[in-house]
């Protein structure tokens, strides 16, 4: 009986092994052309004979899954059709323009043709808390995730949900930071952008006027664009106020933070912070430059500036991707300064579910499309920088228009800020977006948001 139960045993360990080998040779954990460990780490991981080993392996060879190289080890030469692995993308519906997206799986799934791939696009409106449903649920395997969501899982105790990451040697240092959290890195980075100017080079030629540089302040910028501005039907200057990274660019640049009193307040009254909110309401309220438009989400403000409607809009490296057929020339440059030269920084990046069942598939995918491969595709097709230095600084032939600053972000690096650097956690921050809506609205007046910023945070 004790010799049944040895034969037994013997049995499972050797089918352990064998399918533990198919399953990471389908998950791309070895892939065609590489090498499994030596039959001496085989021995030791499963508990087996050499020549048990070796019998095991004569199954994956006579499968065409291995080959045999004498003195050399077992080599990676191909999968069954069966044991094909599809794993779920989740990524925001941006991210087709942003990384000219449905090639760079084509071309991950000809290089892993073992993986199919699912993409899943989600409204951008509660992005973080769909993406946490969906990975919880086993929907997601993978998922682009922004910096302003790593830190709201991290205040919300929710990063647990996601797998530890890695980043690819010649990722810009800068971005590993936002993806971070008590040293170790929740996502890998994957492309970025500062909040920049784009401008109509036309329209400054037209008025004989001298293009926006890194010199200028919101005063140089308000002159320029009021005489931009020919009514009816073109303003000087536009973005949209209302999203969370372009009105929070004020309140950076004025080189202070929120902080609490003694009471546990925050207290707006008095400080340089409502010394920006002041200026970036005279700005929005400013009929001579600024058209009263409200928008849902900020691609109107790309198709205002299209239809040649506004000459300077605020706006990112991502979002330039929607101007690539403008019937004019447009440039780039830094945003202009209130008390100090700063700007957003937004980051995206990309998270394994740590609870997935096909992980080693899904870390298969990051792994391409932060490699170089991929990066420099996007460097080439789209008008997005790279997390990866070496493909965002690829010099060659052009394949699209590309503005002839494209390279200004580098200078500015020193300037990037990240909205936690305000101070706020994410809810509060959304809970001030709401009261200066109040405000810009003339519903309540200066004294009315300090005391109502202060009860209210």
């Amino acid at each position: 009986m004790k010799q049944k139960q040895s034969r037994t045993t013997f049995k499972d360990r050797l089918d352990h092994m064998v399918k533990s080998l198919r399953h990471e040779i389908a998950s791309g954990k070895y892939k065609v052309g590489e090498y499994i460990p030596a039959e001496a780490q085989l021995v030791e991981t499963f508990s087996l004979s050499i020549n048990s080993v070796r019998k095991g392996l004569e199954e994956l060879v006579e499968e065409g899954i291995l080959v045999k190289k004498p003195k050399i080890g077992n080599m990676v030469a191909g999968l069954p059709p069966s044991e094909c692995v599809t794993i779920t993308f989740g990524c925001h519906l941006s991210m087709e323009r942003i990384a000219d997206l449905s090639q760079l799986l084509r071309m991950f799934e000809a290089k892993h043709p073992h993986i199919k791939v699912v993409p899943v696009r989600l409204s951008n409106l509660n992005y973080n808390d769909i993406v946490k449903d969906y990975m919880n649920n086993g929907m997601l395997d993978v998922a682009t995730i922004r910096e302003t969501e790593i830190q709201l899982y991290a205040e919300r105790g929710q990063l647990d949900l996601l797998e530890p990451a890695a980043a690819y040697p010649g990722t810009y240092p800068f971005l590993m930071n936002p993806f971070s959290r008590e040293g170790v890195l929740y996502a890998s980075p994957f492309a970025f952008s500062p909040v920049i100017l784009c401008y109509n080079r036309d329209h400054f030629v037209g008025k004989g006027l001298p293009e926006p540089d890194s010199g200028w302040s919101w005063s140089d910028l308000v002159n320029a664009a009021s005489q931009l501005t020919e009514l009816p039907g073109r303003y000087g200057l536009y973005f949209n106020h209302l999203s969370e990274h372009r009105w929070p660019v004020f309140l950076l640049q004025s080189g202070a933070k929120f902080e609490r009193g003694a009471d546990g307040k925050l207290k707006l009254g008095g400080t340089k912070l409502l010394e920006a909110i002041r200026e970036c309401k005279s700005v929005v309220a400013n009929r001579g430059l600024f058209p009263l438009y409200m928008e849902e989400h900020d691609l109107g403000t790309e198709t205002l500036f299209l239809e040649e409607k506004v000459s300077v809009v605020m706006t990112t490296y991502f979002k330039l991707n929607h101007l690539r057929k403008a019937g004019f020339p447009f440039e780039i440059a830094p945003v202009p300064h209130l008390d100090e030269q700063r700007t957003i920084m937004l980051a995206i990046g990309l998270a394994v579910n740590r609870r997935s069942k096909k992980k080693e598939a899904a870390k298969a995918l990051v792994r391409f499309l932060t490699s170089e491969e991929a990066q420099l595709h996007m460097r080439k097709h789209t008008l997005s920088i790279p997390g990866l230095k070496k493909a965002a600084e690829w010099i060659g032939e052009e394949n699209v228009y590309r503005p002839s600053r494209f390279n200004m972000y580098r200078e500015i690096i020193p300037t990037f800020r990240m909205l936690a650097d305000l101070g706020l956690s994410a809810d509060e921050l959304d809970k001030l977006h709401r009261e200066l809506k109040l405000y810009w609205s003339d519903i309540v007046d200066e004294p009315a948001l300090c005391d109502r910023i202060e009860t209210v945070l």
